[in-house]
């Protein structure tokens, strides 16, 4: 993995920033869980983003790696967003929400690098731990999150839906 810049998300990266979640929880989509995130504007992202919650973004920092659709070379902050996540602060444990990766960077720790960023960010503003919540059978990610750490605490099982969710919460030392 090249470096990453890591930096808050401003309301001026809501497109860009609507662009990523609509790839990445389209492969989910793909996967069988739907998400209403596959349809996500800018304009609500914009709403999140003055919201009052902490969004990371992560930008490859090697734009010789980055193209886009038509294969030309591009360091625009646009082609150059490869990650995000939010944490919200809104009740006593912190929730760590909307992970997205570019699909076509998945797998290269960039996630992880996010994730950590926001359990040392709730560490150190004295949380005792965090939780999340990711769909129950995904093939990938519930293990993903236990080998950082994280355990189910609570199943949420809607008999209206072909999937389940889980809420996780990991323990801050």
């Amino acid at each position: 993995m090249s470096s990453l810049q890591i930096r808050p998300a401003q309301p001026a990266d809501a497109a860009r920033v609507a662009r990523l979640y609509r790839q990445a929880y389209g492969s989910a989509a793909d996967l069988g869980f739907p998400s209403r995130m596959t349809e996500i504007d800018a304009e609500t992202v914009g709403d999140w983003l003055e919201a009052d919650a902490r969004t990371l973004l992560a930008f490859e920092s090697d734009g010789a790696r980055n193209v886009n659709e038509t294969g030309d070379s591009n360091t625009s902050d646009e082609y150059r967003l490869v990650g995000t996540v939010r944490l919200l602060e809104e009740s006593e444990e912190p929730y760590l929400e909307r992970l997205a990766v570019r699909p076509d960077r998945q797998g290269e720790g960039i996630a992880s690098t996010l994730v950590d960023r926001m359990e040392r960010y709730a560490r150190n503003h004295g949380y005792d731990c965090i939780q999340l919540t990711t769909f129950d059978d995904h093939p990938f990610l519930l293990e993903w999150y236990r080998e950082r750490g994280y355990e189910p605490i609570k199943h949420h099982d809607r008999p209206e839906r072909s999937y389940d969710f889980v809420t996780m919460e990991k323990a801050l030392e």
